[in-house]
């Protein structure tokens, strides 16, 4: 959503839906029926921007198995192993070749 604003600032608005991956089945149930529920009267109105989005168009919401979650590797302690596999599902390179001193 940050980025939809700050490209629209720079005069590049996104026209599609911002797909948002989610492991949790029951949020994504909840995101999309906008009716009332014992289970989600407790939930503050201003929780609702995501589903308000999904309503608008601005967000597409898609199911996301937890050991494919690559948003992990930013919010969570992980092992070694674990954030290695989830870097490199992102596409990002070691910078190890990068090091050293320049020559001028």
């Amino acid at each position: 959503m940050w980025l939809r604003f700050v490209l629209t600032d720079f005069g590049e608005e996104q026209v599609e839906a911002t797909p948002l991956l989610c492991d949790n089945t029951s949020a994504i149930a909840m995101s999309k029926n906008p009716v009332f529920h014992q289970k989600t009267r407790h939930i503050n109105r201003k929780y609702h921007f995501i589903r308000d989005a999904i309503q608008d168009g601005t967000i597409e919401l898609h199911y996301c198995r937890t050991d494919e979650q690559l948003a992990d590797m930013f919010t969570k302690a992980l092992p070694k192993d674990r954030f290695e596999y989830l870097r490199d599902a992102l596409g990002v390179k070691s910078a190890k070749h990068l090091e050293g001193s320049i020559d001028v």
